[in-house]
Formats: structure tokens, C-alpha cells, sequence
């Protein structure tokens, strides 16, 4: 197996528009890496950049014993940037996976061989014979996964894959570019806007911003303990809860005098900023027990999500959502105080945004 190394890697438009800025990232050999970040993050342009579609203009990109530095477009063999748009709109799906094999020396039965395993793995073989133009958006992305599968690129670059596609068809497909990544062994990189994605996928979870790592590591540990306030924004769906809060000896406060307890102060600092999750929030029926903090909400709007209901309001005007397990009895004020575990509480500086 073969791991992707990238060095002070840096793309700047014409014009000047700096893309990617200085980034360093070392993927292992065989991880599925997911760059999770919002639109012109950089991402997507990190994808380009490691598949050769796009040239560098700093920086070193090893992939395995290829050293890209020097720019050409990239060879497939290396790293497949995997993209449904690409399929040729008047080849068969069969020839759009076929496509290329034999530039690298496989004969013609190796070819059909590789093609109809590929199919097979991704239940296509009933659309082979039919263009992308007459298969569904489901289709043609499984088309366009089967296709590298054939190749056996050392790296898999996905970008948004799932994006137009509708949930069930769209979970099915999570689960088969997980199963291509188990079989093949190549190292993936997949980008996303999506959390839910992210954190299903990922080994190696990067959350980007501005052309730049905000953090990387395992996604549990992300999503338990981010180690910046923006991962904690990021990673999430609905999002951790923020709220700018001052700290002295009666606990915590907002800037509106909202006091949200606390049995000590949790920080040193003055003013800092208090996360929790959205699940991690619930509505207790005594509320004297030791908690480490109570949020007074005032209820928006309630959302029923099956198993679920999402609870939207304020706290001293700062946009708060809880997600619980049962309807909360809501009071003729439209209050609800809702109580948070000290263990689930994270906080963070309100200079730099690190982890106090």
C-alpha cells in the first residue's frame, strides 16, 4: 500500500487568490482520509492538486515513491480523481469502465475480466450496455467508482460524491465506497461538506478552512474533544452549541447577565466561549441535582425527527439547539431550562479559539 505525503503544499490562482496556503498533511499508507470543510475551504482544490489536475505552485506532493513538484497533467495509475462527470456521454458503461486499461499492457481479457468484477462488486452488470445519459445519478456515480476499481489506482480522490444523490440511494453508496476502499487498499481521500459523512468514513478525519488544516486526527476524538472551537462548529449535524460566556465565582454567565451556573468556575479566563452538544443536553425533571450548567431556553420551534425531537431557541439570544430523546413539556412562558454534564461541557479561548 502506498500513503500520500504532502509537503508546504500551496496552489494561488491568477489573481491572486490563494486556494491552499502552506499545508503539510501525512496520510498513511491505506487510510481513508476525509477533508471535511465549507465550501471554498480548499478542498476540493487539495484533490486537483494530489490527482495531478491541477498544477502546484509550492510545495511537494509524494504519493508513494511519485514526487510531484514539477507539474504535468497526472497519471491515473497514481491517483484517480473519481467524478461522474467524466464519463464519456456516448460510450456504454462498460466502455467508459473499460476505457485506458489497455494503455497499461492489461490484455483484452484481463480488461473484461477487471471490468465485470468491478460491475459485479457494484451490482452494475444489468447497465452495462446502457450511456451514462440513460442510468440514474445512483448509476452513474457507482459507474464512475467501478471505473477505478478497474484501474487499482495507489490513491482514490473522491469530491462530493454523494451530493445530488437522494438518502437512500445516497446511504447505499456510503456503504459500497466503503466496501471499494476495504477491498482495493488504496489510500483514499474523499471531500466533503458533509459531517455525517465524514464521520461515518473517516480513519483519518482533516477538518479544513481557508485552504488550511484546522485539525487532523481519528474523528471520535474530534467530535469528543475538538481541540478548536471552528472543529467544534464544523463537526456536527446539528453543530455544537457555542455561546460567548464570562467566567467569576458563581459559575458561568452570557454578556446579558444569563447565569448558566456551574458549581466552579471552569476556566481562568474572563471571557471565553462554552460548547456543548446538541444530544448532550437534556431536560430534567429536577433540576437541583449537580449539573454543569443549565441553559434557560426560550423555545422556537420543536422538530420531530422520528426517534428524535430537535428543540430550537435562545439563551440570552444566542441560537441554541437540543436534540432529545422524548417532547419536553414546554411551559405557558415558552421556557425551557435544559441542564448540561460537566463532562459534556468544552471550552474555549476567545482569542484564539484553542481548547482551555
Amino acid at each position: 500500500m502506498t500513503g500520500i505525503v504532502l509537503t508546504d503544499v500551496t496552489r494561488i490562482h491568477r489573481g491572486g487568490t490563494t486556494a491552499v496556503a502552506n499545508l503539510s498533511l501525512d496520510i498513511p499508507a491505506g487510510a481513508f482520509c476525509v477533508l471535511l470543510g465549507p465550501s471554498g475551504s480548499g478542498k476540493s482544490t487539495l484533490l486537483r492538486l494530489i490527482a495531478g489536475a491541477e498544477p502546484l505552485t509550492a510545495g511537494v506532493i509524494e504519493i508513494g515513491d511519485a514526487v510531484r513538484q514539477s507539474w504535468r497533467i497526472g497519471r491515473d495509475d497514481v491517483a484517480d480523481l473519481i467524478d461522474p462527470q467524466r464519463l464519456r456521454p456516448r460510450r456504454t458503461l462498460y466502455d467508459n469502465m473499460a476505457h485506458g486499461l489497455a494503455d497499461h499492457g492489461l490484455g483484452r481479457k484481463e480488461v473484461q475480466e477487471r471490468v465485470l468484477r468491478a460491475a459485479d462488486a457494484l451490482a452494475l452488470g444489468p447497465v452495462l450496455a446502457r450511456r451514462p445519459g440513460l442510468v440514474s445519478a445512483g448509476e452513474r456515480s457507482r459507474a464512475a467508482l467501478a471505473r477505478a476499481f478497474a484501474r487499482q489506482p495507489r490513491a482514490l480522490l473522491f469530491d462530493e460524491p454523494l451530493a445530488n444523490l437522494e438518502a437512500r440511494e445516497r446511504l447505499a453508496l456510503r456503504r459500497q465506497i466503503r466496501q471499494l476502499h476495504k477491498t482495493s487498499g488504496a489510500t483514499t481521500v474523499y471531500a466533503t461538506h458533509d459531517a455525517a459523512d465524514a464521520l461515518a468514513l473517516a480513519d483519518l478525519l482533516v477538518v479544513m478552512e481557508s485552504g488550511a488544516v484546522v485539525e487532523a486526527g481519528p474523528p471520535a476524538e474530534l467530535y469528543d474533544r475538538p481541540q478548536r472551537r471552528r472543529t467544534a462548529e464544523l463537526l456536527g449535524a446539528p453543530p455544537m452549541n457555542i455561546l460567548p460566556v464570562r467566567a467569576n465565582q458563581t459559575g458561568l454567565s452570557l454578556e446579558d447577565g444569563t447565569h448558566l451556573g456551574g458549581a466552579s468556575v471552569m476556566t481562568t479566563a474572563v471571557y471565553a466561549f462554552l460548547g456543548v452538544r446538541p444530544e448532550k443536553l437534556f431536560a430534567p425533571d429536577d433540576l437541583t441535582q449537580p449539573l454543569g450548567a443549565k441553559l434557560p431556553l426560550t423555545v422556537e420551534e420543536m422538530e420531530f425527527a422520528g426517534a428524535d425531537v430537535y428543540v430550537h431557541g435562545r439563551v440570552g439570544g444566542i441560537p441554541v439547539t437540543a436534540r432529545l430523546q422524548s417532547r419536553p413539556y414546554i411551559g405557558p412562558d415558552g421556557k425551557l431550562v435544559l441542564g448540561a454534564s460537566r463532562e459534556h461541557l468544552h471550552m474555549f479561548d476567545a482569542e484564539t479559539g484553542k481548547r482551555l
